[in-house]
């Protein structure tokens, strides 16, 4: 039976989000930072082309991988434990970045970077389905969301900063020594504040599914490496052979859940029609936030000749009005929060209907499209916090691995396709002769707007779809697995007060 100890006396869910959320926020500055430093990078190490997109998307492609996997591990070794062996893995990882001589010791330092991240992120969304409940958990969903931006935000920020000031002459390995300090004090404190949970007992036969993991990290291989790597043209083979393997992969998990075993990547909650929805219309809005971010650095440095760091701090504004959201949504009426999903939804359509066509130059003239920017953004993070809370709501906490490695890989899937996808087309519509850069920005935001549209008919399908009253998700929990919600809120008289139970 799984059992989690209530956090320490005074410290409450609050010390232990924060501790979750500060791992979070590291893995995603260090995803946008190192962007900032390859210039620099390239110079120092004296590496080409190839070698740079490596140290580029190694990150990205290990995370990617291990993600479910992690989240599964978590179920089974307990979210504190491997939350901790990811903390210990990544300042250990950024050690290495920080000293490599050579292209070769960068690009081996990321990968374990990429799978320490997998390791911490895939157990805050766990921790937050297993240690919360009730209105404590819609502001610790939301909490999340205000650091994944945060994390983006950041990031961009920082990282042209920190290489120029050339802190103690170490110049770009700054980007990832300054992670060694950070990393070292939060797993002091995450020793201390977060709970300690033990893993869920087995009743289940071949707990270890290896033909199952190995499908599924050969089928999210098979899509991100010809979208992420400079590539010969016989490459993009692999995309094809995605469609099989994740057919396969599902025969398989199926066959294992037959005969009552443990499968890498639990299908059955994903088949409850609000989870579906909820899924598709989360993923189509990732794709478009990701694709949007990336065509944005295009469009504002190629077609209205702004400096990188001007461009740079334009979508600052989407990424802060997104982590604004998250907050908000926990203060929002019963009444309203119900079709949240679908107003977030409503609210991106209408930024990318309009930021293909609000007047946008040099100098001020650009504050027009920063404003409209910042009403997607916070569109975003109200169907981002609110999709979350709704799937948290109807999946029980025995699931909550599976949830957390299908948000997290979707995710990441969603986003290289996005930029892949958007990229191309952008990069195509600017050299044809009919089209130019300027009709590029216009067709593809409204390429955005329509999937965003969709969105929103998705999120109106799951929102019809959920139950009419949020259940008490520990309630369909096997017994044998249940966890102990640890930090719940009391309602009180208009105010609500954490309480460690």
């Amino acid at each position: 039976m799984q059992t989690t100890t209530g956090a320490r006396s005074g410290l409450g869910g609050s010390a232990a989000l924060l501790v979750l959320l500060v791992g979070q926020a590291m893995a995603n500055i260090d995803l946008a930072i190192v962007n900032l430093a390859v210039p620099a990078i390239s110079t120092d190490l004296d590496v080409g082309s190839s070698e740079l997109t490596l140290i580029v998307t190694a990150y990205a492609l290990c995370s990617a991988v291990l993600l479910a996997p992690a989240a599964r591990l978590g179920e089974r070794q307990g979210v504190r434990r491997v939350y901790l062996w990811g903390l210990t893995l990544f300042t250990f990882a950024s050690v290495v970045c920080g000293l490599a001589t050579s292209a070769a010791v960068l690009i081996a330092g990321r990968c374990l970077q990429g799978a320490a991240t997998a390791l911490m992120i895939s157990q805050v969304l766990v921790g937050i389905h297993r240690w919360f409940t009730g209105p404590a958990r819609g502001r610790a969903l939301g909490w999340n969301v205000l650091t994944l931006s945060g994390g983006a935000a950041l990031g961009q920020v920082l990282g042209g900063t920190i290489v120029s000031a050339d802190l103690l002459g170490t110049g770009w390995r700054a980007v990832f020594l300054l992670n060694v300090p950070i990393g070292v004090l939060i797993l002091a404190l995450g020793l201390f504040l977060l709970p300690h949970d033990r893993p869920a007992a087995t009743t289940g036969r071949g707990d270890n599914d290896i033909p199952g993991t190995v499908l599924l990290a050969a089928t999210t291989l098979a899509v991100l490496i010809p979208l992420s790597l400079e590539r010969p043209d016989w490459i993009w083979v692999l995309l094809a052979a995605a469609v099989p393997l994740a057919v396969q992969f599902i025969r398989t998990e199926r066959r294992v859940i037959a005969r009552n075993g443990t499968p890498a990547l639990d299908l059955r909650p994903l088949s409850a029609t609000t989870v579906r929805w909820s899924l598709a219309s989360y993923a189509g809005t990732t794709l478009t936030y990701i694709a949007m971010l990336y065509l944005l650095s295009l469009h504002l440095q190629q077609e209205l000749g702004l400096p990188a760091w001007q461009a740079g701090l334009v979508p600052l504004g989407w990424v802060l009005a997104f982590g604004l959201a998250g907050p908000a949504f926990a203060r929002s009426p019963q009444a309203l929060a119900r079709f949240l999903p679908f107003i977030g939804c409503a609210m991106l359509t209408v930024t990318y209907a309009l930021a293909s066509f609000v007047p946008t130059g040099t100098g001020t003239a650009i504050w027009p499209l920063t404003a409209v920017l910042c009403i997607g953004g916070f569109g975003l993070g109200i169907n981002h916090t609110s999709l979350l809370n709704l799937l948290t709501a109807t999946v029980s906490p025995r699931y909550a691995g599976t949830l957390s490695g299908t948000v997290n890989t979707l995710s990441t899937v969603v986003g290289v396709t996005g930029v892949a996808l958007f990229g191309a087309a952008y990069s195509w519509f600017g050299r044809s002769a009919w089209a130019g850069s300027a009709t590029a920005w216009v067709l593809t935001c409204a390429g955005l707007a329509l999937i965003a549209g969709l969105c929103s008919f998705a999120a109106l399908r799951a929102i019809a779809t959920a139950p009419a009253g949020p259940p008490d998700p520990d309630a369909t929990a096997d017994a044998t697995v249940a966890p102990t919600t640890v930090f719940s809120t009391k309602e009180n008289t208009g105010h609500t007060t954490p309480t460690a139970d």
